[in-house]
């Protein structure tokens, strides 16, 4: 017994305790709220998938020329008078570091140095609420007058109107449409201030467009060519104009025929060299035509022989 009880006590010390991680209840409810968002954003890609394009552009108004420092709960605050708002979403961000995300770019608020100002989307329940919230158009906020319209007059361009239009150019890149209103505010009542800028860098190209409330600020605006200054640059005014769309030749596929004049058949030539020889035909050479002739010859000669001789067997028999 005593043998058997030591070999037990051996055999114990060699078993090693395994420690089990207790969670504390703050971990999980941790783990139960990313379950919670997990799910959340699930059902959200969902909906979006089934939703009609033409209905979410309708709900939805862009936002343009916002602040670079302005946040979502900010822009929901301002455009919540006018209905209770969906999703806000922030677009055009350039991050300082190329290789950092867009969204780590804007928690850190590291952007790039000559971006100053981004976009945004805003979707509305209903689509009389952006209708109404288009009355924000040309609102000054933050020292920046915002562009509002809505997504589905960006895409059909039926707003946009030439006859109340200019095109400037030979603008600084680093050129604002605040600077621009400014320079044309005097015109009159201006509508929208819009400059063409890079996708990648947010740098201005250089030209852009202005679109007044009446067409008499357009005439005042053309009157300012060549005495107008942004920054550095005389810049320089021309009235919009819409230019006609390229539509591409349809190709046939069907090949084309040649005429008929110019159409001759080999037949119908024939070589000026007497070498025997036809375009499109191989005439006969003169050997070939001599030994046919010769034979020719022989046959003749051979019936007129057999005629005479049938003759000649004819008047023996009639003498006999």
């Amino acid at each position: 017994m005593t043998s058997d009880l030591s070999a037990l006590f051996n055999n114990a010390k060699k078993v090693t305790l395994v420690s089990v991680p207790v969670r504390d209840e703050s971990e999980n409810e941790a783990v139960e709220e990313e379950a919670v968002v997990e799910s959340k954003k699930r059902k959200i890609k969902e909906e979006r998938e089934y939703e009609d394009p033409s209905v979410v552009n309708a709900q939805t108004v862009f936002v343009g020329n916002v602040p670079i420092g302005c946040t979502q709960k900010e822009l929901r605050t301002l455009f919540s008078q006018y209905g209770t708002v969906k999703s806000v979403r922030l677009r055009n961000l350039i991050p300082l570091n190329p290789k950092q995300g867009k969204r780590l770019a804007f928690i850190k608020k590291e952007f790039h140095p000559l971006q100053k100002t981004i976009t945004a989307y805003i979707r509305f329940t209903d689509e009389t609420e952006a209708e109404d919230a288009t009355s924000l158009n040309g609102h000054l906020y933050k020292e920046h007058h915002l562009r509002v319209d809505v997504a589905h007059d960006l895409d059909t361009n039926s707003k946009h109107d030439h006859k109340r239009s200019i095109f400037i150019g030979n603008l600084p890149f680093d050129a604002n449409d605040d600077d621009v209103w400014k320079a044309f505010e005097e015109c009159g009542e201006i509508d929208s201030v819009r400059l063409v800028r890079d996708r990648a860098t947010s740098v201005g190209k250089g030209f852009g467009y202005v679109l007044f409330q009446d067409e008499a600020s357009v005439g005042l605006a053309l009157r300012m060519n060549e005495n107008c200054k942004i920054g550095n640059r005389m810049i320089r005014i021309k009235a919009a104009v819409k230019k006609p769309k390229h539509v591409k030749p349809k190709m046939s596929t069907k090949k084309p025929r040649r005429p008929k004049d110019k159409f001759i058949s080999k037949k119908s030539v024939r070589s000026d060299t007497n070498d025997g020889v036809m375009q499109g035909r191989v005439e006969k050479r003169p050997s070939v035509k001599l030994r046919k002739e010769n034979q020719k010859k022989n046959k003749k000669n051979h019936s007129t022989k057999t005629n005479n001789t049938n003759k000649d067997i004819i008047q023996f028999q009639k003498k006999k």
